[in-house]
């Protein structure tokens, strides 16, 4: 009898044995109360190939492991080994379905979270981890700590404080200490009142500073002192003029945004000059959606993965990544509220 026969049998037994012992189990349960020897010893890669032998009953015993292991999404699944990142389950489990998986930190700690195995959302590759999610539409959703809720056109969102006047108000996703050099996200939200676009052309109050309200919108950063930028969310006042307020990528404009946030950004507006009030709410046009880029703004919409962003990094870190809401002037004069945020890092 083959090696790799006696293998195979001797594993084909040992399921028997725990499916027919885990029969008076609830249906609803599945797995194994205990991984057997041979899965505690066979899904350790130091044994593939391996005779383990033992006594028992006054009689040698062992157990023959597979050279190539057992399969490792069987081992996984048993508990008996561990992955550090979503893309190390999907390099160990090639045909990983997206959803939610136990992830090891260095820490000794597991948390489950939700992996992209497919990367439709960013760059077409899997391993991408979920580290920030907010979907206001959903039952019983409520804004992160750092955010508000509040009721604008009978949408609950959050927004900074509406007590702020010029200032940010932040919220920060655990990146639970991995290694990424790959960020990729989408935002959506809407306009109210007259925000006026990115420094240095969106007036008083505004800063030149990342660490300042140099938006009027989102600003996802990771780091500190200073901020290192990943993506900036605008709302400029209208969608039909290109003044000092409106979104640099209007057609024909000549503002610019400062350095540090160059080409990374999305920026939208939900007004026209025509119908443009001091508190107004515009829930019919959403921002950074890609839709209803109309007269000037077409531009602002261009880019081939709206409305999701990829940014890689220049060098790898292990930094939370920040969303701060921002705005130069306060409530009622303009807001960008949001009600859907999502954050991957890989």
């Amino acid at each position: 009898m083959s090696s790799h026969y006696f293998a195979f049998l001797l594993s084909f037994i040992v399921l028997l044995y725990e499916a027919n012992a885990s029969s008076g189990m609830d249906h609803c349960t599945t797995g194994y109360h205990t991984p057997s020897l041979y899965h505690q010893y066979c899904c350790l890669s130091a044994n593939n190939g391996k005779k383990i032998y033992w006594r028992e009953n006054n009689s040698n015993k062992y157990i023959l492991c597979p050279t190539a292991g057992l399969p490792k999404a069987l081992c996984y699944s048993l508990g008996l080994i561990k992955f550090y990142s979503c893309s190390e389950v999907l390099e160990n489990i090639p045909n990983a379905a997206s959803g939610y998986y136990n992830i090891s930190q260095s820490n000794g700690s597991i948390v489950s979270v939700y992996c992209d195995m497919e990367g439709s959302k960013c760059d077409g590759n899997g391993g991408w981890m979920r580290i920030g999610y907010i979907n206001m539409t959903e039952p019983g959703a409520t804004c992160p700590q750092g955010l508000y809720n509040y009721t604008y056109g009978g949408k609950t969102l959050c927004d900074k404080s509406q007590g702020l006047g010029n200032g940010c108000n932040s919220t920060f996703f655990s990146a639970i200490g991995l290694n990424y050099t790959k960020v990729c996200g989408q935002a959506r939200g809407y306009q109210s009142g007259g925000p006026d676009g990115i420094y240095p052309n969106h007036g008083v109050g505004s800063s030149d500073n990342i660490d300042g309200a140099y938006v009027d919108g989102l600003s996802i950063t990771h780091g500190s002192n200073p901020r290192q930028h990943i993506w900036t969310y605008a709302v400029g006042t209208t969608a039909d003029r290109t003044n000092a307020y409106s979104c640099p990528c209007n057609d024909g404009s000549t503002t610019t945004t400062p350095s540090y946030v160059g080409n990374d950004y999305y920026c939208e507006s939900g007004a026209t000059a025509s119908n443009i009030l001091g508190s107004k709410f515009y829930p019919d046009d959403i921002m950074w959606d890609g839709q209803q880029c109309d007269y000037l703004e077409s531009p602002c919409c261009s880019s081939s993965t709206i409305p999701w962003f990829i940014k890689t990094l220049p060098q790898s870190v292990t930094d939370d990544i920040e969303l701060r809401v921002c705005s130069n002037e306060g409530y009622p004069d303009e807001a960008t509220p949001i009600d859907i945020i999502e954050i991957y890092i890989c």
